[in-house]
């Protein structure tokens, strides 16, 4: 009596659990990947924050106070004046940036402004400087996934600590 061999291939069960475990490793990898993006896109707004007080505190010894590009009010004093989102723009550079010293390599994925003012002008109300001092703030705007959704990172002349505005959702909007 001979025995049939059993056909090779995978059955309908078989493939149907590989189907779920595959899909469950993807609803697992996909926000973590998302993370990471997020994180590498983010990692720009930091890098010219910290040029920006750079360049802040070395205007500060050549000339007395701190440059003023965008006034000393937040208003619409943006560069770009819009913001970019998930595709980066080519940096406008202006007389006031160059004054300053800064100007980003290539393309940026956020809008960029410092204001400035001397002992007696009022700073940002949230900031915590002190307005007998010359003060400097500085932020950068995002909207990495153009959801409508931003979130602002700011430093500030009195202080090491960088600011998101999105810290109770994982860092980013």
């Amino acid at each position: 009596m001979s025995r049939h061999p059993r056909s090779a291939g995978f059955t309908t069960i078989e493939l149907m659990i590989g189907v779920v475990i595959v899909g469950i490793l993807a609803a697992l990898a996909i926000p973590t990947f998302k993370s990471y993006v997020y994180r590498g896109r983010v990692s720009e707004a930091v890098t010219i924050l910290n040029e920006i007080k750079t360049r802040q505190e070395a205007y500060r010894a050549r000339f007395g106070n701190y440059a003023a590009v965008s006034g000393d009010d937040w208003g619409n004093s943006y560069t770009p004046s819009t913001i970019p989102g998930a595709q980066p723009v080519a940096w406008p550079s202006s007389q006031g940036w160059e004054e300053l010293g800064l100007s980003p390599p290539g393309y940026v994925r956020f809008r960029y402004a410092t204001i400035a003012g001397q002992p007696g002008t009022a700073p940002p109300a949230s900031s915590n400087l002190d307005q007998n001092k010359f003060w400097f703030a500085a932020q950068a705007e995002g909207d990495l996934d153009e959801d409508g959704d931003t979130f602002i990172l700011e430093v500030y002349s009195d202080s090491r600590t960088m600011f998101n505005s999105a810290v109770g959702q994982g860092g980013w909007e």
